[in-house]
């Protein structure tokens, strides 16, 4: 397993059990230093071992997406057709706020990975069915929104 793929999942595992109403408080007061002591907290209670360069990728990208999270979800709710917010699963929009944070932050890696690596994690922790919806929603975004096509 490659370091960004390990440090993506463990992302989203992080950030989903982060949505549960008991942390929507604490979300909006959270400093980088509490954000990189939760992520020890529930790397240790996963009983997980993620390399330094994983856990820099994590915390950077969970840090970004939380920070990010209003502008995020504006670009994800503008390519929603046909579709409302509420209607998709927490795994699904986690994983389209992890892609199109990494999309739009993280430009040195190519789109057709960050899109790939999403339609990667929606086969396994959602449906087969997923992928196709993940696939078409972050190409508009990269194509159209961010206007890049390598």
């Amino acid at each position: 397993m490659s370091t960004k793929r390990e440090a993506r999942e463990f992302c989203l595992q992080f950030l989903y059990h982060f949505q549960l109403p008991a942390f929507s408080d604490l979300k909006k007061d959270l400093d980088t230093a509490s954000i990189f002591e939760r992520l020890q907290e529930f790397k240790a209670t996963l009983n997980i071992e993620l390399s330094s360069e994983s856990q820099a990728y994590v915390a950077s990208m969970v840090n970004g997406i939380i920070k990010s999270h209003e502008s995020l979800e504006e670009v994800l709710v503008k390519y929603l057709k046909n579709w409302k917010l509420s209607r998709i699963s927490k795994i699904e929009h986690t994983i389209f706020m992890m892609a199109i944070y990494e999309l739009t932050y993280h430009p040195e890696v190519p789109g057709k990975v960050v899109i790939n690596e999403a339609i990667e994690l929606g086969k396994k922790y959602s449906t087969k069915e997923s992928a196709s919806f993940l696939n078409g929603i972050l190409d508009n975004i990269y194509k159209i929104e961010l206007k890049r096509n390598d």
